[in-house]
């Protein structure tokens, strides 16, 4: 797997590509939690270029979900490969885990939502 981060505003986009799997699936909650300790508040992540995950890498995403929902942090997954959708599809988690189609999608998303709640 391989990890790379970009900045577009406010947002930070993480790119993951490969898989994400039992040998690898630390490394995005490293990265999660490394950006959260430098007050980083919108993620988004992308998986256009995944090609696989198994249960470590769905339990990896569950985990992110969580620690940066009880950090007050905005989510997102956008872009998400064929075969990553299938396995949240199976999991059931699409209608769980924070999906968008694109990375716009996204942004304009978290906006509103971050308006709403002001």
């Amino acid at each position: 797997m391989d990890i790379k981060i970009r900045k577009f505003d406010r947002n930070y986009i993480i790119d993951v590509s490969g898989e994400i799997d039992l040998y690898n699936a630390y490394r995005l909650k490293d990265v999660v939690r490394g950006m959260i300790e430098k007050q980083v508040h919108i993620f988004i992540l992308s998986l256009k270029k995944a090609t696989y995950i198994d249960s470590s890498g769905v339990g990896a995403l569950m985990s992110v979900n969580a620690m940066l929902a009880q950090a007050g942090r905005s989510f997102r997954l956008v872009n998400v490969a064929k075969p990553v959708m299938r396995v949240l599809e199976l999991t059931k988690l699409v209608g769980f885990l924070p999906i968008n189609s694109n990375e716009l999608e996204a942004i304009e998303s978290v906006a509103g939502r971050q308006q709403s709640a002001r």
